[in-house]
């Protein structure tokens, strides 16, 4: 008796070592691929899909069955646009992005990195920074990597090498072109950073020290990336009235360097230009239809968030915050701004579309989630006079939410389909200090409310090509390999929710909040997030570029 009772044991103990990890029964499942959806079952093993069944295979012993009737299981979403370089160190759980689907966050943008950082740029980042109260003890891509690595992040990140943190460790924010010499230490940077797993490079042409870079200088550079086989992403040097120019320099670029290249967040901002944005499309659909590996992003809301001081004229902010903060201090500098920011307003003035979000003087904090125009009328003052001193106060800290889109430029470009789906903004968490500003709600549910407007409410895209634009699609532009399809071998990277009840619950001017009606999310294997609970679990990765 007692040597069947050992002979069982060992019989059950082989079937508990032989079992799956995790089992999702009879589910629908949304591949990524945008093939049709069906019923069935997914198999877990270890951080690897293990098996994709029919609906009638007999499933496999696993160590935690979900069932998934009525709910739709889809690979994890792909964060193109991010901004969560710094927020993913504070709190690595990254709450805002895992709980609307995001098990992978491509951070870099907009010419914005948290490498190289040293000197002036270092000074910059910290007074920018300053409420995250970070160590700010690295300077390279490896150091870096290496502290995101040890905070163990919620979802992998991937990165993009600023090309303001390449100008702005050589050049500072100087406004001019750059030496034969400085031209080699960029160049030098780049290489670094790509042969350290970097993405590519990525602009922000509204930004100093970016924004006084010529042409030439970005193609010298952007060739650089293209030779490491690397990606070119850039926010354009305008979205406004200079739109189709900027856009032009971009497709300069990308026809120049050959290089597989991202136009960021496509959009048209002031009314008076809305409707550009077909024009955009239709120049990058040519080049697509010739072969050129070219592709766009976006956010799926017709309001756009940045710092309030990207309105000042350029020639303000060279030099970095101290020289700005100077010239603010004077009242014939002032007047000159007002005269040349209402030359360029015209008859359309920003104020009454302008919504303070965060700004760290103690005594505006008061303002967060008001209109400018708002603030203005309450302290009895002026509009312009209201943003400079905004501005002075906050030691130019101080972010809006600008209400500028259409809504039908919005669902042309994102039911285009070389468009991806993004947040363009960084991590936040519901509790605690990166909860208590007004940030955009798309921090939180640009994903749910993509799921929610296109497929649920206005049933503009099926699900399965929703889903394609936020998993395989990324995953194969940016070079993630093995990630993006619910497929046997590739990274257990998996959501599960209700497409019926899938939400975006932010308002503007309000604290972030929590998307609804994702059940599980699941990142290399491991449950991170489960009926409206962290597990604690965090299993991201970095991801760096395979050097070619």
């Amino acid at each position: 008796m007692q040597a069947n009772s050992r002979e069982l044991q060992a019989q059950e103990d082989s079937v508990r070592a032989d079992a799956a990890d995790l089992l999702f029964r009879h589910v629908t499942i949304c591949d990524g691929s945008g093939a049709p959806l069906r019923r069935g079952h997914v198999v877990v093993r270890g951080d690897r899909i293990a098996g994709v069944l029919a609906a009638d295979a007999p499933c496999p012993p696993a160590k935690r069955i979900v069932e998934g009737r009525n709910l739709v299981l889809t690979p994890g979403f792909i964060d193109v646009h991010s901004h969560s370089d710094y927020t993913a160190l504070v709190s690595p759980a990254s709450e805002s992005k895992i709980t609307q689907g995001v098990t992978t966050e491509i951070v870099g943008n907009c010419g914005f990195s948290a490498f190289p950082l040293r000197g002036i740029l270092l000074e910059d980042e910290q007074r920018l920074q300053g409420r995250l109260e970070l160590p700010w003890d690295w300077t390279t891509i490896e150091e870096y990597f290496a502290k995101l690595e040890a905070v163990r992040p919620a979802v992998n990140v991937a990165s993009f090498v600023g090309h303001r943190n390449i100008r702005g460790c050589v050049m500072g924010f100087d406004d001019r072109r750059p030496t034969q010499e400085e031209m080699r230490a960029m160049v030098g940077e780049l290489e670094h950073a790509l042969e350290a797993g970097a993405l590519g490079i990525s602009t922000g042409l509204i930004y100093p020290p970016g924004m006084f870079a010529e042409t030439d200088e970005l193609i010298a550079l952007v060739n650089v990336a293209a030779r490491h086989g690397a990606l070119y992403a850039s926010h354009v040097r305008g979205e406004g009235d200079r739109l189709l120019r900027a856009a032009n320099e971009f497709f300069e670029i990308a026809d120049r360097t050959h290089i597989a290249s991202q136009y960021s967040h496509l959009k048209a901002s002031g009314r008076r230009n809305w409707g550009k944005v077909n024009d955009v499309i239709v120049e990058i659909q040519r080049r697509a239809a010739a072969g050129q590996p070219i592709a766009f992003d976006r956010y799926p809301y017709t309001a756009s968030s940045t710092e309030l001081s990207s309105l000042l004229p350029r020639w303000v902010l060279e030099g970095g915050t101290a020289a700005a903060l100077e010239r603010l201090s004077h009242v014939n500098v002032r007047r000159q701004i007002r005269s040349e920011m209402e030359d360029d307003f015209g008859d359309s003035p920003p104020w009454e579309d302008i919504l303070l979000a965060d700004m760290a003087d103690n005594e505006f904090t008061k303002y967060r989630g008001w209109r400018l125009s708002q603030i203005a009328s309450e302290l009895g003052t002026d509009c312009f006079d209201v943003f400079l001193e905004l501005l002075q106060a906050s030691r130019l800290d101080v972010w809006m939410v600008h209400f500028t889109m259409s809504e039908e430029d919005m669902v042309q470009v994102l039911t285009h389909p070389l468009c991806m789906v993004c947040t363009d903004a960084e991590s936040r968490s519901f509790q605690g200090s990166l909860s208590e500003s007004s940030p955009h709600p798309r921090g939180a549910g640009a994903f749910a409310r993509f799921l929610q407007y296109f497929v649920t409410d206005k049933k503009l895209l099926t699900l399965e090509e929703a889903v394609r634009k936020m998993t395989s699609l990324p995953a194969q532009k940016f070079g993630l390999d093995s990630r993006g399809l619910v497929r046997e071998g590739y990274a257990a990277d998996l959501v599960l929710f209700d497409p019926q009840t899938v939400a975006d619950q932010g308002e503007f001017g309000r604290p972030p909040r929590q998307a609804k009606g994702f059940e599980m999310v699941v990142v290399n294997g491991v449950i991170s997030y489960e009926k409206d609970t962290f597990t604690g679990a965090r299993a991201g990765r970095v991801l760096r570029r395979e050097n070619h």
